[in-house]
């Protein structure tokens, strides 16, 4: 029986401490700016995306970690499939017993999407045990806590995780709750990453917090746009427009601008972005992602999808996402 450690997929970086703990950041920290981005810096340290896969014909999965009360849980699917959530809550030692698995099964371990998470041990000891090299496209989806997806009931039924895994593409998740504002930490790191297509989910929470005008916004989007080109001259780039949010369609913010507002001034950057020849850029509509009665439905608090929400949100951005990443192959 081979006891093979976990080889995370989806972090920027990996810190490791004197004691064998180590913990995960999803951005380049050289931009942070301290206390203004306090709130971004403490979502990159959480692991929405980040993930370990082994094959293996047997096993038993051992976490030994430690996160917050209200931290998500941990999935473990096998062949795609679910098998166990597990809480992270506090000092956690798991042993999951996998049983007898079809030959070179595929063993997958989602780190929780919310909550600060510290990891001592993460290993899978059974039959046949490999790491699993990821292919297919790598992708990096960036955007708030839609795509950081807090609400949803594991970290494998986030949007970009389901979406990922239908596609067979490698997920590096840049979604931060309260904190896609357009930040150089933000672009710079999308900036080195690898990437093969990008989505950017823009808008909600400049809304929300009211940081761009109608004078600075579209010009800040257009100029966040323009340095990612640059890094990655030849890459797919799909721009999503906000989200339906019934209540702030049409109630206008501190500075002045609605919801609708911001889905326009989106589209209007990325149709001036192609009108000056870039057409790998594509704008996907998000106010069309849920109908009104859909949004009523599926968003309880009127801002974030629950569980059910996801789901569909994947199955209505998966293809159009997936028509971006393929258009220009």
């Amino acid at each position: 029986m081979e006891s093979v450690n976990a080889q995370w997929a989806g972090a920027f970086t990996i810190v490791h401490d004197a004691d064998g703990w180590h913990q995960f950041r999803r951005l380049d920290g050289a931009l942070f700016m301290p206390p203004a981005t306090d709130g971004l810096e403490e979502r990159a340290r959480m692991c929405a995306g980040i993930h370990a896969t082994w094959t293996a014909t047997s096993g038993h999965l051992v976490i030994e970690a430690e996160g917050p009360e209200d931290g998500s849980p941990f999935d473990v699917l096998v062949n795609g499939v679910l098998r166990h959530r597990v809480p992270s809550a506090g000092r956690v030692s798991h042993d999951l017993d996998l049983g007898a698995l079809p030959p070179r099964s595929t063993v997958q371990l989602w780190l929780p999407q919310y909550g600060f998470l510290r990891v001592l041990e993460v290993s899978l000891k059974g039959e046949d045990v490999e790491v699993a090299a990821e292919t297919g496209k790598r992708w990096i989806a960036y955007g708030s806590s839609i795509t950081q997806c807090r609400q949803a009931d594991g970290p494998s039924e986030a949007w970009p995780a389901l979406v990922a895994r239908q596609y067979g593409w490698q997920l590096q998740s840049l979604g931060f709750g309260g904190e896609c504002q357009l930040d150089p930490a933000a672009e710079s790191t999308i900036g080195q990453l690898p990437a093969d297509f990008i989505s950017l989910c823009l808008g909600i929470n400049t809304y929300n917090v009211a940081a761009f005008s109608g004078r600075t916004f579209a010009s800040q989007v257009l100029g966040f746009l323009s340095n990612i080109r640059r890094a990655h001259p030849d890459v797919p780039i799909a721009v999503i427009s906000p989200v339906l949010s019934l209540p702030r369609e049409d109630m206008p913010n501190a500075a002045g601008w609605t919801l609708a507002d911001y889905r326009r001034a989106v589209a209007g950057v990325v149709r001036a972005i192609r009108e000056r020849g870039d057409i790998r850029i594509h704008l996907v509509d998000g106010g069309g992602v849920f109908t009104p009665a859909e949004a009523a439905d599926l968003m309880p608090d009127t801002l974030h999808p629950n569980n059910d929400g996801y789901r569909l949100m994947a199955a209505r951005l998966g293809p159009q996402l997936a028509a971006v990443a393929n258009a220009h192959s």
